[in-house]
């Protein structure tokens, strides 16, 4: 009977003592956090502004996958709120949108009946790219921020910030910068160049051979006009026939003015001046394939195709470094809108 006693006034003086300290600590705390991301200031805009878009990134979903969340409102305007209740990590709450402006959003967050909670996301638009802080002023009811005291809330909170800007920054640069086949595909305007080269049809396992022969006949063709090389070698293909197994193709060096007058097989390109799709593709040249399958599938998703010939220029290769690894070929396509067979040209 005294050990009981004894257990009871220890948890009523424990109780007590964690009254008196939450009576004395503090309730609020400011969590912030900032990142930028590689992507247009629209484009995460869309993503913080909208709820429909916070299980794209959100830090939470990732603890209970089978949350449940709804909307009520008009997404992306004031007064829309977004709630959502799931397992002990992600407990139930509430967001409100209070204001949206360009560089800024508003809510108020609550989060088991703990009150109202004021968060943002500011917007800072740094030319291509866009820097974003994360911030909440975090209020801890009594008698819980006595809790507070024994953990950094700060770091404890702020890794979800965290964590939530990756998966942001992440779903934002793969909308601006989407993959095919895991190459990224730039669209740019290339500029008319000036080559030299030998065109033939050759076997494909005899490609290695002939760029090995040829290259060197066109730049010393070039030389003797007065030009000089201006880039790396490059391959030019006007068809690949695997079921030939030939190609029509160039070997050719980019230089600073045509060649007039070639001699020696050599002839005289200028190509460029045109919109086109670029992948830089790192590796042996065994599987480049994939990267001009990737480029297959950009197009067809653009609804666009390729215009004779396509490039290959060798950047780094097995002259420069041993590592296949780090040989870089920037793989050009020039591209033209597909014009349906339906379709009149006016």
């Amino acid at each position: 009977m005294k050990a009981l006693k004894i257990l009871l006034y220890t948890v009523l003086g424990l109780l007590a003592l964690w009254l008196l300290l939450g009576l004395f600590a503090r309730k609020n705390y400011h969590i912030e956090r900032s990142t930028e991301i590689d992507a247009p200031i629209e484009v995460v805009h869309d993503q913080v502004s909208f709820f429909k878009n916070f299980k794209n990134w959100s830090p939470w979903h990732v603890y209970d996958p089978n949350m449940k969340t709804t909307i009520e409102g008009t997404d992306g305007q004031p007064g829309v709120v977004y709630k959502w209740t799931g397992n002990d990590k992600v407990g139930t709450g509430q967001q409100l949108l209070k204001a949206v402006t360009p560089n800024r959003v508003d809510f108020e967050v609550s989060f088991n009946n703990w009150g109202a909670s004021p968060a943002s996301f500011q917007l800072e638009e740094r030319g291509k790219k866009t820097g974003i802080t994360w911030g909440m002023d975090m209020q801890v009811p009594f008698p819980w921020n006595a809790f507070a005291m024994l953990t950094d809330v700060n770091a404890f909170v702020g890794k979800d910030f965290e964590n939530g800007l990756v998966n942001l920054k992440k779903v934002c640069e793969d909308i601006v910068h989407k993959k095919y086949r895991g190459f990224e595909i730039v669209e740019m305007d290339i500029p008319a160049t000036n080559y030299a080269g030998i065109r033939q049809e050759v076997p494909i396992p005899e490609i290695s051979k002939f760029f090995t022969e040829n290259f060197p006949k066109a730049l010393e063709e070039a030389t003797k006009s007065g030009a000089k090389m201006n880039g790396h070698p490059t391959g030019f293909y006007w068809t690949y026939d695997t079921v030939t197994m030939k190609t029509d193709m160039a070997a050719v060096v980019p230089l600073d003015k045509p060649v007039l007058k070639p001699g020696n097989g050599v002839q005289a390109f200028t190509v460029g001046g045109k919109k086109a799709l670029v992948i830089e593709y790192n590796g042996s040249y065994d599987n480049i394939g994939e990267a001009h399958m990737a480029m297959d599938d950009c197009m067809a998703d653009m609804k666009m195709r390729s215009i004779s010939p396509v490039i290959e220029e060798y950047v780094t290769g097995p002259g420069e470094e041993p590592d296949t690894a780090k040989w870089l070929t920037r793989v050009i396509y020039f591209i033209e809108p597909v014009i349906d067979s339906t379709s009149t040209i006016k």
